[in-house]
C-alpha cells in the first residue's frame, strides 16, 4: 500500500510538471507572436540611426558614453538597446529578430521570477502561475510601451527582470541561511553578488531603488536573528547603491531635466506631481489594490496574522515606494510604474496563493475566477492579435514606401496614417502615429532617419498610391 501511494505521488507531481512546463513554453510562444507583430516605432529609429553609425561593436560603448554625459544614465538599459539592434542589423539583415526571441525570452523568465518569490503548498502550482500570466497580460503597466516596443522593453522588461533577478538570489541565499542551511563558497557569492547588485542598481530609477529597500529588509531580518551579516550581503548591498548612484548622478540627466519644463516648482510641483501620480496609479493600478485589499482583509478575517502575510505587506510596500517616489522627479510617462507594478502583482499572487488555508468554498472562487481571466485573455488576445497583424501590415507597407521614394532624391513626402480601427492596448503605433504637421516630433524623427526634409501624414481613405 505504501509503495502504491509512493507511485501515484510521482505520478501526480509528473503531471504537475508537464503542465508546469506546458504553461510556461505557452506563455512563451504567446509572446513571441505579439514580439513579431509589433514594428519599429518611436525612439526605435533614432538608436537605430546611431547604431548603424557604429563602426563597430566597441564604437557602442562611445555612443552610449556621450549620452551617459549628455541625456540620461539609465546606461544598462540603452546599452542592451543598442547591441541588440546591431546583432539584428548586421547579422539579421535588420529584422527584429533577435529582439523578439530575447524579449520573448525575458518575459518568460519574469513570470518564473515572479513565481519563485511566491510561497505556495506545492512545487508545481501550475493555476499560480497561469495567474502570475494573466495579470501581466491583463495588469500590465502600460504593456504595449514596456513589453512590446523595442526601447521600452529594453527600459522596463529586461531592466526589471534583471532587477527582480537580483532580489531573488538574494532572497533566496538569505532565506536559505534563515532555515540553517550552509553558506557555502561566501567570498564568490559577494563577487558575483557585487557585480550583479551593480547592473541591477543601474537598470531603473525607482525599480532599482524599490529594489535595494528590498535586500535592506532581508539583511534586517537576518541580522535580527543571528546578530550580525555575512560578507556577500555587505557587498551586494554595496554594489546595489554604487549602481545606483552611477544612474542618479549622471551628468546628463541634469541636462534633460533642462529641457522639461513644468508649470509649477518647489513644494507646489511636489504636491502637482503626487496628484498626477496618483492619477496614474488610479487608472492602471485599481483593480489590482481593491482585489489585494479584498484579500488582505479575508486573510485577516479568517485568522492570518500580519506577520504570516508580511510578503504581501513588503511587496505592496514596495509597489507604493516606487511609486510615489516619483515625485522626486518631473512627472514622467504611465511606463515608468512597470517595475511598481510588477511588486504589485506578485503581493496579489501571494495574498492569493494564502487564500489555500481559508475554508473549502475558497477553492470554488479560486478556480472559477482563473478560469474566467483565461476565458477573458483568450478573446482579447485573438481580437488584439488580428489588430496587430492590420497594423504591422500598414507600417511595413508604409516603410517600404518611405525607402523606395528616398531612392528617388525628393526631400518632401507624404504618406497615410493607421486606419483608427485597429487601435488596441497592445499597440503603441497610434501612440507616435505621423499627424498632417510636418513639424510634429514623430514627422521630423521619420523624416531624418529616412533622409527627407518634411514629412507629412494624411487620412488612409485618401491615400492612393498603394
Amino acid at each position: 500500500m505504501a509503495a502504491n501511494s509512493e507511485m501515484k505521488k510521482k505520478e501526480k507531481m509528473g503531471v504537475s510538471a508537464g503542465l508546469f512546463n506546458a504553461a510556461t513554453i505557452l506563455c512563451f510562444i504567446s509572446i513571441l507572436i505579439y514580439e513579431f507583430l509589433t514594428p519599429m516605432m518611436m525612439d526605435d529609429m533614432g538608436y537605430l540611426s546611431e547604431v548603424k553609425k557604429a563602426g563597430s561593436f566597441f564604437d557602442l560603448f562611445a555612443q552610449e558614453k556621450a549620452q551617459y554625459l549628455r541625456w540620461t544614465g539609465r546606461s544598462v538599459a540603452h546599452l542592451m538597446a543598442r547591441i541588440i539592434m546591431y546583432i539584428d542589423y548586421h547579422f539579421l539583415s535588420g529584422n527584429r529578430i533577435f529582439f523578439n526571441i530575447l524579449a520573448a525570452c525575458a518575459f518568460t523568465v519574469l513570470t518564473r521570477l515572479i513565481y519563485s518569490n511566491i510561497r505556495r503548498k506545492t512545487k508545481y502550482d501550475v493555476l499560480g502561475y497561469v495567474l502570475i500570466v494573466l495579470l501581466l497580460w491583463i495588469f500590465g503597466i502600460s504593456f504595449a510601451q514596456t513589453i512590446l516596443w523595442e526601447t521600452g522593453a529594453c527600459n522596463y522588461l529586461l531592466t526589471t527582470t534583471i532587477i527582480l533577478g537580483f532580489m531573488t538570489c538574494f532572497r533566496k541565499n538569505v532565506e536559505k541561511l534563515l532555515e540553517g542551511g550552509a553558506d557555502d563558497k561566501a567570498y564568490l557569492k559577494a563577487a558575483g553578488l557585487f557585480v550583479f547588485g551593480i547592473i541591477a542598481g543601474w537598470c531603473n530609477e525607482n525599480t532599482s531603488g524599490g529594489c535595494l529597500l528590498f535586500i535592506l529588509f532581508f539583511t534586517y531580518l537576518y541580522y535580527k536573528k543571528e546578530k550580525k551579516v555575512k560578507i556577500w550581503m555587505i557587498f551586494a548591498i554595496l554594489g546595489n547603491i554604487a549602481g545606483l548612484a552611477m544612474m542618479v548622478l549622471a551628468p546628463g540627466n541634469a541636462l534633460r531635466a533642462a529641457y522639461r519644463e513644468e508649470l509649477h516648482s518647489g513644494i507646489l510641483g511636489m504636491a502637482a506631481r503626487f496628484l498626477n501620480i496618483t492619477l496614474v496609479v488610479r487608472d492602471e493600478m485599481f483593480v489590482l489594490l481593491a482585489v489585494l485589499i479584498v484579500l488582505i482583509v479575508f486573510l485577516r478575517v479568517y485568522g492570518k496574522s500580519f506577520e504570516q502575510i508580511y510578503d504581501v505587506l513588503l511587496f505592496a510596500a514596495l509597489s507604493l515606494i516606487t511609486t510615489y517616489s516619483l515625485v522626486l522627479t518631473v512627472t514622467p510617462q504611465s511606463r515608468a510604474l512597470f517595475g511598481a507594478g510588477i511588486f504589485l502583482i506578485i503581493a496579489v499572487v501571494q495574498a492569493f496563493n494564502y487564500t489555500y488555508d481559508g475554508p473549502d468554498w475558497t477553492e470554488v472562487i479560486r478556480r472559477s475566477v482563473i478560469y474566467i481571466a483565461c476565458l477573458y485573455m483568450f478573446f482579447t488576445y485573438l481580437s488584439s492579435g488580428a489588430s496587430l497583424a492590420r497594423i504591422y501590415r500598414e507600417e511595413q507597407e508604409r516603410y517600404a514606401y518611405l525607402e523606395e521614394y528616398a531612392k528617388t532624391g525628393e526631400k518632401d513626402v507624404v504618406v497615410p496614417k493607421l486606419r483608427p480601427q485597429f487601435e488596441t492596448k497592445y499597440s503603441s503605433a497610434y501612440d507616435c502615429d505621423i499627424t498632417e504637421d510636418w513639424q510634429y516630433w514623430v514627422n521630423v524623427m521619420m523624416a531624418e532617419y529616412y533622409g527627407f526634409n518634411t514629412l507629412v501624414g494624411v487620412d488612409r481613405d485618401e491615400w492612393t498610391e498603394y
